[in-house]
This record gives structure tokens, C-alpha cells and sequence, in this order.
């Protein structure tokens, strides 16, 4: 309907536009033939006085001045309409002493709109009562330049009929509204359709919106087109999508942290009730039990709580200039007893040889190497091997860890980064683990406008690589 209506007017102003302009084009086109045929006319009547000496030829030959007349506006009469219009003219009484008004919608004949007077504007030819203030006069001269008389003209007509101009006019207006007219039913035809094939998906978009809303994720718009309404609910299925899959992994977030907490949980409760009814004795054992699962709670609230700051940009980074190799050295060295314990050997190549400076947060850095290497402590199995690897490439440092048996399934590997996931039992809660390590790490690595992968090693574990942009001048 907008477009109906910016239409409607559009086409009315540009037929009222073109409707004055025309008229008043015309008017002027009027005016200007008007005074070209007077001078005409003024310059005949100066040839004729000198040629007859005076106006009493004229005066008294009807058919000379329907000649004269006629010539000078473009339309002379000749043969018999000229011996038939000067008979009825001198039947009527030559020169005419009352002009008749013509019908109405009529033509005024051309000899009745045009007055002859002499010198002293005595009238020659036209009706002795008529006022001479309501007659416009235009001087005839002689050859020596004297007035010899006046042309006179009644300021209400002009030298030719306008009833036909007017007629044209007329004929051209309703011309130019029967084009609007049609334009605007055209326009009308074409908005129509145009609206009702926009508003439809519209519509649906809307509905589909509230839907979204009020929370069914599952709505989506049918819409097959390459236009931007198709770009539009190409875009609105991607989002609710997204917002169907959020929803999904919130509940499964919800529902795992539920699981991970009340696990532990159950298993403090049920032990304190064993030893309050005597089932079990309260010793070391019973103590380091209930404090290894409470530890294990601990390391779980404290691993979401970062992993949510982390989410929500809320963890602070102090980033300097920082050898990697380095920093790589100093983790390694505190993890070495635990190697030794669990007879795994750690091998390291360009950690000493490659300066690999980068711009990052220490302490960040010593997390996700920390848990890097935690992993790899755990879930190795004794008698292991592992290898740690630094190299740069193209401004970017590239470190690996790679760990022996047991492995993972290519499967699973996209999910190893996924918050509260195990892989199977060789890798579950029961050995530490909380199931956030890792995707703590892939934020912290993310914050340093890097990333972290996993993949299959060569030695027959996981083999993790963490990349870097190497420092630069505008990085500082």
C-alpha cells in the first residue's frame, strides 16, 4: 500500500506539473503569435494608407479587408467563400455599426475582432459606441512617420479565435490525465503483486520471529530465491540453527555439570554416613579419601569458574615480550619428577636452539603448558615416552607435544576440546581429570591470537600443537 500511495503521488504531481507548465507554455505561445500577427497586421495597413492614400478604399470594399484579414492570420479566404463571406458582410451593412456576439463555444469571425480608426481615433471600421478605453490601439504610420490611424484591439479578445487554442488545451489536459490515469492504474497493477509477493515472506520472517522468541528453535522460512528477502531467511535459518544447537549444548552443559558435581558429591556423602554408622573406621584412609574427593570437587568448581571468565572476557592478561622455548623449559623442569616416577621419558628439540618470542602472559602460558603436560602425565601410560618440539615458520611458532599410547579415535578428536568430554575409559574422571583442561587451554591460546589443535602423534598418543604469532613492532 505504501508504494500504491508513493505512486498516487508521484503520477498526480506530475500531471499537475505538466499541466501548468503546458498552460502557461501555451499561454505565452498565445500572446507571442498574437503580437507577431498584429505587427502583420499594423504593417499591411501602413502599405495599404500610402497605396490608396487614405482609408476610404478599404472602408467601404468588405472584401479587401476579409482578404487583408484573413492573409495576415494564416487562413485566406479566397474564390467563392470570399465573394460568399463579403456578400452576407454587405447585406449586413458594411462597415458593421454593431458587432454581434458570436454562440457561445463559437469562434468570433475574425473581421469582427479587429477595429480600424483614423488619426484622430474616429472609428472606421467598428461600432461608433464602443469605448475607447477598452480597446487596446496600436499606431499605423505613413512613409514620413506620422500616425495615420490606429489598430484597435478589445482587450477581452484577441487578433485570432483562441476558442480553438483553448479547445486544444482542453484536449491536451484530459490527454495528460488519461496517461496518469493509466500510469497510476499500471502502477497499481504492478504494486500489487510486488507487495503481496514481499509482504509473504515478511510475514513468514515475523511469525517465524515470534516463534524464535518464545523459544521453539525449530522454526524456519521456506523461501527459495537469490534476492536479499532470500538472503534474509538464508540468514534467519542460520540463526535459529545457531540458537538450536546454544540451547542444545546448554542443556548438555547443565546436565554434565550436574553429573560432575554430584558424583563426587554422593560419594563424600555416602562414605560420611559409612563412618557415622560405624561401617567404616574414621583412620588416614577414611580422611584421605574424603579429602581426594573433595580436592577433585575443588579442582572442578574452580575450573568452571575460570573456563566461564575465560567465556566472558573476564580473565586478565599481562602480556610482555616471552621466550616460548624457554617458557617450554621451565614447565617441562617442573614436571620432571612425575616423568621419573612413572618411568616416561620427555624428549625436547629446538626449545634451547629457536628464539621464538612472542607476546603473552606468562602465567597464562605456564597454565597451558601445565595442563599440557599434566595430560600427558596422566593419561600416558608407564614406561612412555614423549616429546616436546619448537620450530617458526612464516612469523609464526609452532610447538608440539606428542605422547605414546593409548591414543584416541580420529572420531573424537574435534570433541577432545569440548568442555566436560572423556574420550573412553582409559582417559575418564577416575585418573583426576575434570573434562575443562583442554578447553581452558584452547581459550587461553585463543586470547593470544593463536590456537590449539589436536591430532594423531607418531608415537602412538595425541599429539597437540600450540601456534603463536611470533612478536613484532606493532604487536608491542
Amino acid at each position: 500500500m505504501i508504494q500504491l500511495f508513493i505512486s498516487l503521488v508521484l503520477v498526480s504531481g506530475m500531471f499537475l506539473f505538466v499541466q501548468w507548465y503546458f498552460d502557461r507554455g501555451f499561454i505565452r505561445y498565445i500572446d507571442e503569435r498574437e503580437q507577431q500577427l498584429t505587427d502583420s497586421l499594423v504593417e499591411e495597413l501602413s502599405m495599404i494608407y500610402t497605396t490608396d492614400g487614405g482609408w476610404q478604399a478599404l472602408s467601404t470594399s468588405p472584401k479587401r479587408w476579409l482578404q487583408l484579414v484573413t492573409s495576415v492570420t494564416g487562413a485566406p479566404l479566397m474564390g467563392e467563400r470570399l465573394e460568399h463571406r463579403a456578400e452576407r458582410l454587405r447585406q449586413e451593412g458594411w462597415p458593421p455599426r454593431n458587432i454581434k456576439p458570436s454562440p457561445a463555444g463559437l469562434p468570433v469571425p475574425m473581421e469582427w475582432r479587429i477595429r480600424l480608426l483614423d488619426a484622430q481615433s474616429a472609428m472606421i471600421y467598428g461600432p461608433k459606441d464602443e469605448s475607447l478605453s477598452d480597446m487596446e490601439r496600436r499606431p499605423i504610420r505613413g512613409n514620413n512617420g506620422a500616425i495615420v490611424g490606429y489598430l484597435g484591439l478589445s482587450k477581452d479578445q484577441g487578433v485570432f479565435s483562441a476558442a480553438h487554442d483553448l479547445q486544444f488545451s482542453e484536449q491536451q489536459n484530459q490527454a495528460y490525465f488519461i496517461i496518469a490515469l493509466f500510469m497510476l492504474l499500471l502502477s497499481a497493477g504492478v504494486a500489487l503483486p510486488l507487495a503481496h509477493h514481499l509482504l509473504r515472506p515478511i510475514k513468514d520472517l515475523t511469525l517465524a520471529t515470534r516463534r524464535l522468541a518464545s523459544g521453539d528453535y525449530s522454526a524456519r522460512i521456506q523461501h527459495q530465491s537469490n534476492d536479499e528477502i532470500g538472503q534474509l531467511a538464508c540468514d534467519f535459518n542460520e540463526l535459529a540453527l545457531t540458537l538450536s544447537q546454544n540451547e542444545a549444548l546448554r542443556r548438555r552443559w547443565v546436565a554434565d555439570i550436574s553429573h560432575e558435581l554430584r558424583t563426587p558429591l554422593a560419594i563424600l556423602l555416602g562414605e560420611i554416613d559409612a563412618l557415622r554408622d560405624g561401617v567404616y573406621t574414621l583412620d588416614d584412609n577414611a580422611l584421605s579419601s574424603l579429602q581426594q574427593e573433595a580436592q577433585l570437587m575443588s579442582r572442578l568448581i574452580n575450573d568452571l569458574f575460570e573456563l566461564s571468565m575465560s567465556d566472558i572476557g573476564a580473565l586478565d592478561y599481562h602480556k610482555v615480550a616471552l621466550n616460548l622455548g624457554a617458557a617450554a623449559r621451565d614447565a617441562i623442569e617442573g614436571f620432571a619428577s612425575g616423568f621419573a616416577e612413572k618411568a616416561i621419558v620427555i624428549e625436547t628439540a629446538g626449545l634451547d636452539e629457536t628464539q621464538a618470542v612472542v607476546f603473552a602472559d606468562p602465567d597464562r602460558i605456564d597454565q597451558l603448558l601445565s595442563n599440557l603436560l599434566h595430560n600427558t602425565l596422566r593419561y600416558t601410560d608407564a614406561n612412555g615416552c614423549a616429546r616436546m618440539t619448537l620450530m617458526q615458520r612464516d612469523k609464526r611458532v609452532y610447538l608440539t607435544l606428542e605422547d605414546s599410547s593409548p591414543g584416541v579415535q580420529a572420531a573424537e578428536l574435534p570433541k577432545l576440546f569440548d568442555r566436560l568430554y572423556r574420550a573412553d575409559s582409559s582417559r575418564n574422571r577416575k585418573t583426576g581429570g575434570t573434562g575443562l583442561g583442554l578447553a581452558i587451554c584452547q581459550n587461553i591460546a585463543e586470547a593470544h591470537s593463536g590456537s590449539l589443535t589436536a591430532a594423531p602423534s607418531s608415537l602412538g598418543g595425541l599429539c597437540f600443537t600450540l601456534e603463536l604469532p611470533l612478536i613484532t613492532e606493532e604487536t608491542v
